[in-house]
């Protein structure tokens, strides 16, 4: 989704209204990542005071606070106080299901379920803070959508380098021809997340594709997470943001595309991959009709 602000002195943000959980996670973080400073806040005021004082590398909010909605204090921030280039996390312990709506909506860049535990959850947020790219959790099977030749070979470049398999469309029309294919023939392996650039050559958009990925094929946030590549101009226009996600994008990473930042989102979302097929590994879920 958003690009990380790499500090000298990186400072994370937890707000959540528990301060047993909060006194928790903030020990992880200090005990497992270096060169972290937290500051905790237990309401959704004392979260926007220590926002207009300080800048952070990353938010992690709980979904339920005391004293404003998950939603309208993600909206604050964004629009509000316009900080749109700090990525915002949400940490909670409801399933996926119950949360995709939210994600569909809200200038969120990612979801984690505690029950992955407090291993999965340092790797997490370690992710989103790293100047150095991490391993990659898995090699996947991703369909990447870009038509600028000089873009796609970089991206490719590391796509390659963390052991992903890559199948490059040079429009959406082409893609949404592979994505119907993956999902429908047997012999054919599914991909496991989506990259599209937004502005494409063609009659379709990259938020058209998305949007057929969501609505026509009936493919969800964690059955086939999204990551949006796109320039520097949307991350100034919070009306485009807020179209590319309620297409239904789950993550974005601007444009030129970092290294370190496109491998921590790529793990983030096959994460959520991975849950979604655990979750469904004794009753695969059909794709449904466009």
């Amino acid at each position: 989704m958003l690009p990380v602000d790499i500090l000298n002195e990186q400072k994370v943000l937890l707000i959540d209204h528990s301060y047993t959980a909060l006194a928790i996670i903030c020990k992880l973080i200090q005990k497992n990542i270096d060169g972290v400073n937290v500051d905790i806040a237990t309401s959704s005021t004392q979260a926007i005071e220590f926002l207009q004082q300080n800048r952070y590398s990353l938010i992690s909010m709980s979904r339920n606070l005391p004293d404003m909605g998950c939603h309208q204090l993600v909206e604050k921030i964004r629009v509000g106080m316009n900080i749109r280039s700090t990525p915002i996390i949400i940490l909670s312990g409801e399933s996926m299901d119950i949360f995709e709506d939210d994600l569909a909506c809200q200038l969120v860049n990612g979801y984690f379920d505690k029950k992955l535990g407090q291993k999965k959850l340092v790797a997490y947020v370690r992710s989103f803070l790293s100047q150095d790219a991490p391993e990659a959790i898995q090699a996947a099977n991703i369909l990447y959508v870009e038509d600028s030749p000089t873009v796609a070979q970089a991206v490719k470049t590391f796509l390659t380098r963390h052991g992903h398999n890559y199948l490059l469309a040079k429009d959406a029309e082409h893609a949404l021809q592979h994505l119907k294919h993956s999902y429908t023939q047997t012999h054919i392996e599914p991909f496991d997340l989506l990259i599209t650039d937004i502005e494409l050559e063609g009659h379709m958009s990259g938020r058209d594709l998305i949007r057929e990925v969501r609505h026509g094929l009936g493919l969800g946030y964690a059955q086939l997470p999204i990551l949006v590549t796109t320039s520097s101009n949307y991350e100034s226009d919070p009306r485009g943001l807020n179209r590319i996600f309620t297409a239904g994008a789950n993550d974005m990473i601007e444009k030129p595309v970092v290294e370190s930042l496109l491998t921590g989102r790529l793990n983030n979302l096959l994460l959520l991959r991975q849950q979604y097929q655990q979750l469904h590994a004794q009753a695969p879920v059909a794709m449904a009709k466009g």
